[in-house]
């Protein structure tokens, strides 16, 4: 289990690959990130004709998992792998957000990710 109440797991087919389940995110936590948020969001999500989703239907991390690679190739090689399987395996890719292509480092505190929401 890791500090943040996860888990991680390793196999030997992995070749260094390490998935780190995270914690379910707090009611507590999803409200206030809303809160922070909700002036840059859409207020209401259209999906279907008249049918509208709720400010926290935006919230798109409740359950986390990280992936933590050897090498920047086997990033992209899984990423690739995700992007075009993804859906037939039950995780389509909803959005990349790439903290690798940010020019300022800083903004991050130099911490860089290569995200996936599925």
């Amino acid at each position: 289990r890791t500090a943040s109440g996860g888990s991680v797991m390793s196999t030997p087919a992995s070749a260094g690959v390490k998935v780190v389940s995270g914690a379910v995110k707090g009611r507590l936590r999803m409200i206030d990130k809303v809160n922070t948020y909700a002036s840059q969001l859409v207020r209401e999500v259209e999906v279907d004709a008249g049918t509208l989703l709720p400010l926290s239907a935006q919230i798109l991390d409740p359950v986390r998992a990280s992936v933590v690679f050897p090498t920047p190739k086997s990033i992209l090689d899984f990423a690739c792998w995700m992007i075009e399987n993804g859906e037939k395996v039950g995780l389509p890719v909803v959005r990349v957000k790439n903290k690798f292509a940010v020019q300022d480092s800083a903004e991050y505190d130099g911490y860089r990710a290569l995200m996936l929401p599925v």
